[in-house]
């Protein structure tokens, strides 16, 4: 018995593997970009470099950087409740929603504060929100850009 393959599904699985062979190098730049960025934000800021490269600390750090309390860290790390709510067999649509609420909530207080300290707008600061792969290595690498230390200032009633 002879098995033969046809020439469409040859293609088929050669265009496949092109694409994913794509997708993870253009992945793969936009996570090294992201890190080079945060690191070089680290060493305007002050802090040592290699608390950017440890994955929670370095979001505690960066909410220390922007004046935020360290709590907020919570809105970082709620997809795990998900994720344990998946395995363990139930329905969990409606906390990832949440979860994903709660995400781009932490991305957005993050990226205007960030654009606070760096004297920046609003649009990039909108825009550092979504695409913080490309933008923050233009705040870290940039030599125009200079890290100032936000001011809280209280409003008496």
């Amino acid at each position: 018995m002879e098995i033969t393959i046809g020439r469409d599904y040859l293609y088929f699985t050669i265009t496949c593997v092109i694409i994913a062979i794509l997708i993870a190098v253009i992945a793969s730049v936009l996570i090294i970009s992201k890190r080079i960025g945060m690191w070089k934000l680290f060493d305007k800021a002050g802090e040592k470099e290699w608390k950017s490269m440890v994955p929670i600390y370095n979001q505690i750090t960066l909410l220390k950087m922007c004046k935020l309390k360290p709590m907020f860290i919570l809105l970082y790390i709620d997809f795990i409740i998900p994720v344990i709510g998946f395995f363990a067999g139930r329905d969990v649509r409606w906390m990832t929603y949440i979860m994903l609420v709660g995400l781009v909530i932490y991305r957005f207080m993050i990226a205007i504060r960030l654009g606070q300290a760096f004297k920046k707008g609003d649009v990039f600061s909108f825009f550092l929100a979504f695409f913080p792969s490309i933008l923050l290595p233009v705040l870290g690498c940039s030599r125009n850009e200079t890290y100032r230390t936000i001011v809280e200032t209280k409003v008496n009633k």
